[in-house]
């Protein structure tokens, strides 16, 4: 039998954590297999970057793990798939710098050793994030685990892009994209993260053809690009300049001519209303380029010097250096007209940390609109729910207006494009194998495109990727038909298109299904003053820091309750004292329940929720019982909902309100009354059996104190886990709907004594008389423990005696007497002080009530609680008068 003594006084988790977390691991409690006896219940876990450190959103997983471990509770076959991802441009820059350190270029070095450098890293810091991740406790099956370039996953990328191509999907072609000029690849837009800066407006003079004095005045905050204009342009309504439409003018240095045309993009009121059009290096630039037929001139080499189509003295000058030369030289030649100060956005490169330049690329490109029609078909036929529902606004804009989706990064981590083109003919092959020879000209010579695809275009097929999509042995293709689709993804709304509407799009292409039901997207987690946690505003917390100081359980308590679903978290670390204190309170419910089984020769380990009975003969046991399958019930719907805060509150509240701070109160007298040790030891057992079913409920959000208090309580449960124990299931035939009600009432009573005792300072051991206008069926058979906790002598249905202190209770009168507890004078002072509050408030509401536009547009249930509010004022007020004349 479990010894008292076995539960310290608070529960260290360092210790415990560590313990169970072997212990799970070396028993494989979460490896999951084809049941065909179970549902299965499937997650996939948003892949972790290899390069990755634990930060706030990793803590997110927590939610993950709350419903995987929910339904295998439940009976489910649960199983959540782990994995990493490559990572390609942010890998590739680590170990370019790694390198660099050492003194090694990578260039110079060529592709095939710097993967090897690559994969040797990735051996060396790959596994932190998993390590990471397992401190949290998650209950995924790590024989499962899949990192996006493993040799079955990178097969299934292959295949997907080769049947893309040979579909007609895969096309390549010359565009404006975003370029890191460090990295030298593209980037997608996910990896440009706006910033505001302070620049200038550069206002320069453009030299009209035909006129040796006249200019016009085009205002640019990028003046080095000028060598790639190709046009300036004006609004067609300015009559300013309606002039000077189809006339040419010069630009400054280079003295090339371009053509002053009209378009509606530009703005009369930007700078001077005049613009110029550089539709190789400007997206908007290149839209009027293609309208107005301008062609296209890049000034730029991939590393962001100026190439040869600027003149020869910039050449080989790093854009910014260019354009302090070109300031400079435009003011020696008279040319600027003035310089303004001017905020602007400008896209930095989220690894270079470097502006992104708009750089005309070829590249390839995935065209989208079949695909898209595809997904957003997935959410108007209710395949796929997303959560909160206003995120289906947003997807619906993206898709309807979807762009093709540039695929090639010029990087070499990563899957290489399976892209052959003939070294004779340029035909272009896509095969999962090098081709032998040429299809279209017999030529044995082929080579393969250098580039790497976007890492998005690989996770992409992650829900079915990860059981060996393209070469499944039969074991794995049961695995992909029972597993697959999953049931929901947990992620977060900032990569909504960059890969939640990528993998519906790949499930639906791919396998024909909508590879989830439902798409969960967490909240934005906060600082105290309203910003995003990131890396670089060095805002993010120590998480691991944090889960050593308050324990893990404390951590994944106190985040699941602010998680309201479409409302961000402001996170403070102090937030972990609510559940580290939430953790002792647990834990010091099980040191009271083993003491007294001691006391009564009780064996906590032949106790067990599943022989709860129904015990609607006894107030308190019907009570208590009543109350723990109401909240079962509701907690049941909160997780249906995805309300996790929700389902972490309702528990809270039963736990430490419901059942400790009064089932144990009531408890105690049971447990020390000699005469009846037989109903003392009924009621620790029941104790027993509804706390066996809180631990089974709170072990989703707190697994490890759970599981601690569980394997102490069971000492012969060694090698189970309370994870596989039978989840409490809501039972309407185990609710006595009038008990709850009795005690409720009890409740209110008892606090209204207290909250009384504690306004006058009167000791908790002293016994009050309470006078009660009301009847005494009303609480039931519970007027013995409602004395007992209020520790006061009721006197029901009975006027006031003597000198009292009011209080309104469920709509009846009570009294305390304080005869000899408090100064009268003092008493009166304070009654006539609340007379006065209560009149003014019964004033007020009067007024609101004979306003006749309140009362005739104001909603019935607005008027109602007007109504009900002035008659319970109106009822404290005669109460508070009549307490006054006692004195």
């Amino acid at each position: 039998m479990t010894k008292f003594e076995a539960f310290t006084k608070a529960f260290e988790p360092s210790q415990a954590e560590a313990k169970l977390r072997n212990y799970w691991n070396i028993n494989n409690f979460y490896k999951s297999s084809r049941n065909p006896d179970k549902k299965p219940y499937t997650i996939v876990m948003p892949p972790p970057n290899v390069t990755g450190d634990l930060t706030m959103g990793h803590m997110m997983f927590t939610l993950q793990d709350i419903l995987i471990r929910w339904h295998r509770a439940k009976g489910y076959e649960a199983c959540w798939i782990p994995g990493t991802d490559h990572a390609s441009i942010a890998t590739e820059a680590k170990v370019t710098k790694m390198l660099a350190d050492q003194g090694i270029s990578k260039k110079e070095i060529g592709r095939e050793k710097f993967l090897e450098h690559a994969w040797e890293w990735k051996e060396k810091y790959g596994g932190r994030i998993e390590d990471y991740l397992k401190t949290l406790g998650i209950s995924c099956d790590w024989s499962r685990n899949t990192f996006t370039m493993d040799e079955k996953y990178s097969a299934s990328v292959t295949k997907g892009i080769v049947k893309l191509f040979k579909d007609g999907l895969i096309y390549k072609s010359h565009r404006l994209v975003n370029w890191c000029p460090v990295s030298q690849s593209v980037i997608s837009d996910e990896e440009v993260n706006p910033e505001e800066r302070n620049g200038s407006l550069w206002h320069l003079r453009y030299p009209i053809e035909g006129s040796s004095n006249e200019y016009i005045i085009v205002a640019t905050t990028r003046p080095e690009t000028l060598f790639g204009d190709l046009a300036v342009a004006v609004h067609p309504s300015d009559d300013r300049y309606s002039h000077l439409i189809g006339k040419n003018v010069f630009v400054p240095i280079c003295n090339r001519k371009i053509p002053v045309i009209a378009d509606y993009f530009v703005e009369k009121e930007f700078g001077t209303g005049i613009v110029k059009i550089t539709p190789a290096h400007d997206m908007n630039d290149f839209e009027v380029g293609k309208r107005h037929k301008l062609g296209l001139l890049n000034i730029f080499h991939p590393d962001a010097r100026l190439n040869e189509n600027a003149p020869e003295s910039y050449q080989g000058l790093d854009r910014f250096v260019a354009r302090k030369k070109l300031v400079s030289e435009l003011e020696e030649r008279g040319l600027v007209e003035k310089i303004q100060p001017h905020k602007l956005v400008v896209g930095i490169s989220e690894r270079g940390n470097v502006p992104i330049e708009y750089y005309l690329s070829e590249q390839w490109y995935i065209k989208m609109e079949k695909l898209a029609d595809m997904t957003l078909d997935a959410t108007r036929s209710g395949r796929l729910k997303l959560i909160p529902a206003h995120q289906e606004k947003t997807w619906e804009h993206w898709l309807t207006n979807i762009q093709d989706w540039c695929i090639s990064r010029q990087l070499w981590w990563g899957h290489r494009l399976p892209m052959y083109t003939c070294d004779q003919c340029n035909h272009v092959h896509c095969e999962e194998k090098a081709p032998i020879k040429c299809d279209k000209c017999g030529h044995n010579k082929l080579t393969q495109d250098p580039d790497a695809l976007d890492t998005w275009a690989s996770s992409w097929l992650w829900p079915f990727g990860v059981h060996n999509w393209a070469n499944p042995s039969e074991q794995e293709k049961l695995d992909l038909e029972y597993y697959y689709p999953t049931n929901v993804i947990v992620t977060g709304a900032d990569i909504i298109f960059f890969w939640i509407a990528r993998m519906v799009m790949a499930g639906e292409y791919f396998t024909g299904e909508t590879p989830f039901k439902h798409c969960y997207f967490t909240p934005i987690v906060r600082d105290s003053r309203g910003r995003k946690m990131s890396k670089s505003l060095g805002n993010s917390p120590d998480v691991a820091g944090i889960m050593a100081k308050y324990g893990t359980d404390a951590m994944r308590f106190s985040l699941v309750n602010q998680i309201v679903t479409g409302q961000d978290i402001y996170w403070s670390d102090e937030c972990c004292e609510l559940g580290k204190t939430f953790a002792n309170k647990i834990w010091n419910a099980t040191r009271f329940l083993t003491m007294n089984a001691e006391k009564f020769n009780v064996d906590p380990s032949k106790i067990s929720f599943d022989d709860l009975k129904s015990r609607s003969d006894d107030a308190i046991m019907g009570w208590i019982t009543s109350e723990f399958f109401d909240v079962v019930r509701k907690v049941h719907d909160n997780i249906s909902r995805y309300e996790f805060s929700q389902y972490s509150s309702s528990m809270y509240e039963f736990i430490w309100m419901t059942y400790c701070d009064w089932f144990v109160e009531l408890l105690k007298p049971r447990l020390a009354d000699e005469n009846n040790k037989k109903l003392a030891k009924e009621t620790l057992t029941l104790a027993f059996q509804i706390f066996d079913g809180i631990l089974r409920i709170m072990h989703p959000i707190m697994p490890f104190i759970t599981e601690e208090i569980w394997q102490q309580l069971n000492p012969s449960h060694q090698g189970k886990t309370i994870g596989f124990e039978k989840l409490p299931e809501s039972s309407s035939n185990m609710i006595d709907e009038n008990s709850i009600h009795h005690m409720r009432e009890v409740q209110a009573v008892v606090i209204a004594v207290r909250a009384i005792r504690g306004k006058f300072n009167i000791h908790p051991a002293t016994e009050l008389t309470v006078y009660l206008k009301d009847s005494q069926s009303r609480f039931g058979n519970l007027t013995p423990q409602m004395e007992a906790l209020a520790k006061a002598k009721f006197n029901f249905a009975t006027e006031q005696k003597g000198f009292c202190a009011p209080s309104l209770v469920n709509g009846s009168e009570l009294f305390v007497s304080l005869e000899g507890l408090v100064d009268r004078q003092a008493e009166k002072e304070r009654l006539l002080k609340k007379i006065e509050k209560v009149t003014n408030t019964i004033l007020g509401v009067e007024k609101r009530l004979s306003n006749k536009e309140f009362t005739n547009g104001a909603p019935a249930h607005i008027l109602e609680g007007a109504k009900k509010q002035l008659t319970e004022n109106q009822k404290e007020l005669e109460m508070l008068q009549e307490s006054l004349k006692l004195l």
